[in-house]
C-alpha cells in the first residue's frame, strides 16, 4: 500500500482466519479482555522484505492490528536526514486509520528499525507535539541496538544488498569507506553548524537515553555476528537501573541476527504475547534481566 511516498501494509484482526497446523500454537497466545485492538507497528531491518515481516504478523494476527513498514536502506545509509520525515508519516498512519485511542506497541528490528524508532520517540516526546495523546504501551526490540561499528555496519549493508560471493565483499569494502566518510561529515556538520538532524551514529545512545518510560522487551543472541549481546545487555540494564524502566529480555545462545523467530518460533511467540499481555494489564512486575528461554 502506498501513501505519499511511504509504502506500508496494514492488517486487521481475523480470528476466524484459517491457519495451517504449524500455526496452531498461535491460538494459545490470544490477548483477552481488551475493548480496543492493540496496534503493533513492525519496523523492518535493512534488507528486510515485506514477506519477512508478514511472518511476524502471524504472532499477533488473531487479535491485533499490524502495520508493517521497512525504512529504505538508502535513507538509513545515504540520506539519514530523511528519517525524521518518514517517522512522521508512520505516526500519521495511526491518525489516518482512527487508531489514536488504541493501545500501541512497536516491534522493531536491528539498527535500521532502531534508527527510525529513535526518530519516532523524539517526535513523541517533543513539547506540544501532535502525537502526545497516542496510547503507546511498550516496545519489542529484536537484535538491537548496537554501538556504531563501521566494519559491522558495512557487513550488515553488504548482506542487505543481496549480493553473493565476491560482489558481497566488494559492497562491504565500498560501504566501509563510505561510512567512515559519512561519520566524519556528520561530526563536522554538527560541530560547526549545530545541525541536530537524524544521525545513524547516535542510535545506540538515543535509545539508551530515550525519554520514554514504557516497558521494553529486548530479544537477542550470543551468536549474533552483527550486534554483540553485550551491547544489548548493557543498555537493558542501564534503562532499568538509571530510569526505572520495566525491562524484559529473551536471550538465545545459537541464533543469527534477526533469526530468533525463525529458529525458536514457540519461545519467541510466547514471550512477545506475554509481554503484550503484561503491558496491557499494567503489570509492572516484569522480570528485568533473564537468561535464555528454551523453546516450549
Amino acid at each position: 500500500m502506498e501513501d505519499d511516498d511511504i509504502e506500508y501494509d496494514i492488517t486487521f484482526p481475523s480470528p476466524s482466519a484459517g491457519i495451517d497446523d504449524s500455526d496452531e500454537m498461535l491460538d494459545d497466545y490470544v490477548i483477552e479482555g481488551e475493548s480496543k485492538e492493540p496496534v503493533i507497528i513492525l519496523i523492518g531491518w535493512a534488507g528486510c522484505k515485506p514477506k519477512h515481516l508478514t511472518k511476524y504478523c502471524k504472532i499477533y494476527e488473531k487479535r491485533c492490528i499490524t502495520i508493517q513498514y521497512i525504512p529504505p536502506t538508502d535513507v538509513s545509509y545515504v540520506k539519514p536526514k530523511l528519517m525524521t520525515n518518514l517517522a512522521k508519516k508512520v505516526l500519521d498512519l495511526i491518525k489516518d486509520f482512527n487508531l489514536e485511542a488504541n493501545p500501541i506497541f512497536f516491534h522493531i528490528f536491528s539498527n535500521n528499525g532502531s534508527f527510525m524508532y529513535t526518530e519516532i520517540t523524539k517526535l513523541l516526546t517533543s513539547p506540544g507535539n501532535k502525537y502526545r495523546n497516542l496510547q503507546v504501551k511498550g516496545t519489542i526490540i529484536d537484535s538491537a541496538p548496537g554501538k556504531r561499528r563501521v566494519m559491522r555496519a558495512a557487513w550488515a549493508f553488504a548482506i542487505a544488498s543481496g549480493q553473493r560471493g565476491l560482489a558481497r565483499y566488494i559492497a562491504y569494502i565500498g560501504m566501509m569507506f563510505y561510512l567512515v566518510i559519512l561519520r566524519v561529515y556528520l561530526f563536522f556538520l554538527m560541530l560547526f553548524s549545530g545541525d541536530n538532524s537524524a544521525n545513524p551514529n547516535h542510535v545506540y545512545n538515543d535509545i539508551k537515553e530515550d525519554k520514554t518510560r514504557w516497558p521494553q522487551l529486548f530479544i537477542f543472541s550470543d551468536a549474533d555476528k552483527v550486534i554483540p549481546a553485550s551491547d544489548i545487555t548493557e543498555i537493558a540494564e542501564y534503562r532499568r537501573d538509571r530510569f526505572g524502566v520495566t525491562v524484559d529480555t529473551l536471550q538465545f545462545e545459537d541464533t543469527d541476527h534477526v533469526a530468533h523467530f525463525k529458529d525458536h518460533p514457540e519461545a519467541y511467540t510466547l514471550k512477545c504475547n506475554t509481554f503484550l499481555d503484561k503491558c496491557l494489564k499494567g503489570n509492572r512486575d516484569v522480570e528485568c534481566i533473564e537468561k535464555e528461554i528454551p523453546d516450549q
